[in-house]
This record gives C-alpha cells, structure tokens and sequence, in this order.
C-alpha cells in the first residue's frame, strides 16, 4: 500500500483528509499518504516523525485494522450478524487471518457480535415474519456458523405446532375444494420443506381440515 523513497523522509504535516474520518500525511519530500483516523491514533502519527520502512510497514498495519472495522461495522449496519459471517466478508475483502481475528475478538468485546444473541434474534425474527420449524431453524443456524449448544438454546421454546397451524391455515385458505388424501398432500408438503416434524404437521393437518371442511376419514391420516 505504502512504499517509501531513497532514503527517509520525515513527516512535514497531519491534517483532514478529502473526506470524512481520513487524514492526509505529507512528508517533506512531497510525498502525500491518506489514511484512517483511526491509524493516526493507533501510530501517534506527529509532524516531524521520521518515515522510514519500518514505519511506513507500521502504517499499512494499522491501516488494514482500521480498514477492517470500517468494513465490518458496515456490514453491521444493515442487520445483525454471527461472526462467520463478519469473517467471510472481511476475507472477501483482502483482510489478512490475523486480522480478521483480531477484529473479530474486538466486536465481541464491545457486543457487537454475540452468536448466541444472534441465534436468539434470529428465531424470534423467524417466528415473527416467516414461520418455520425447529428443523430448518437449525439448519440455518448451522449454515451461519453458530455453535450446537447456542442453537439448541434459541430453538428450545419454539412453538412447533403452533407455528404449523398458522402456515397450515394460510396455506389451506388458497386451496379449492379437494380431498382430504390432496389437501394432506400439498399442505403437508409445504410444512415439510418449511421444516416440520411429522407430528406437528399431521396435527396442524388435521385441525385446519376440521375447521372447514369436516372431519378426516379413518385411515385418511
């Protein structure tokens, strides 16, 4: 990123960069550097420093640090995250392992990344906009990275059946009149791609078919 001249310079003035949270470094031989705000605390930058390799090496560490929490607060920003998720972006991004690791340790410091916290949002999230069952809701949760025993924490109170009879309902007002051997098999399968077990959806099922169309046949089930 940085590369120095023949022989060092020194560091003639700091001062705001072309746009906001940068800071434009010139150096005595003319030589202009912008970087973060941040990397200017992180290396004391001062007027009359003298830049020579080492420090030049000095300033492109710190900022790839700070060029990795810019990106992954934005990232952030939009929604929250597990920390598989922060990783692949930021290595997506060029960020170095070590880096990335230790970005990540400093967003769970703050709380900023939570797995658990994440797990928990996201079945709430879940149950609230587009109901599923526990089965997909872990396979989700896998698929971002989050460790068995979070995942089994934030899926231990989903009402399984009850969120089955919500979709089972929806799903059962768009069909015509249909048999029952029908109605079980294109609503069971919708519940089954939605992640229910059999006997949350065989009961859900059979309750939304009683409340409008009649009772279910012996040996229909």
């Amino acid at each position: 990123m940085f590369s120095g001249g023949e022989g060092d310079s020194r560091v003639a003035s700091v001062r705001a960069g072309p746009r906001r949270g940068r800071q434009t470094i010139t150096l005595d031989d003319g030589r202009t550097i912008v970087v973060s705000d941040e990397t200017c605390v992180r290396t004391a930058v001062r007027a009359g420093a003298i830049v020579d390799e080492a420090y030049l090496a000095t300033l492109e560490a710190a900022e790839q640090r700070a060029t990795a929490h810019e990106a992954a607060l934005r990232l952030l920003s939009y929604r929250a995250r597990s920390e598989r998720e922060v990783r692949t972006r930021l290595a997506r991004n060029g960020i170095g392992a070590d880096v990335i690791e230790e970005e990540v340790s400093r967003l769970r410091e703050v709380g900023l990344l939570d797995d658990a916290a994440f797990a928990r949002m996201w079945v709430e999230e879940r149950g609230q906009l587009a109901p599923r069952g526990t089965r997909l809701l872990r396979n989700e949760l896998r698929a971002k990275g989050i460790a068995s025993s979070s995942i089994a924490e934030a899926t231990k109170a989903v009402d399984e059946e009850g969120a089955a009879l919500v979709l089972a309902r929806e799903r059962g007002a768009k069909i015509g009149p249909v048999t029952y051997a029908e109605f079980r098999r294109r609503v069971g399968g919708f519940l089954q791609r939605k992640g229910f077990d059999h006997e949350a959806a065989s009961a859900a099922l059979r309750k939304v078919w009683a409340e409008g169309r009649g009772d279910v046949a012996d040996g229909d089930d």
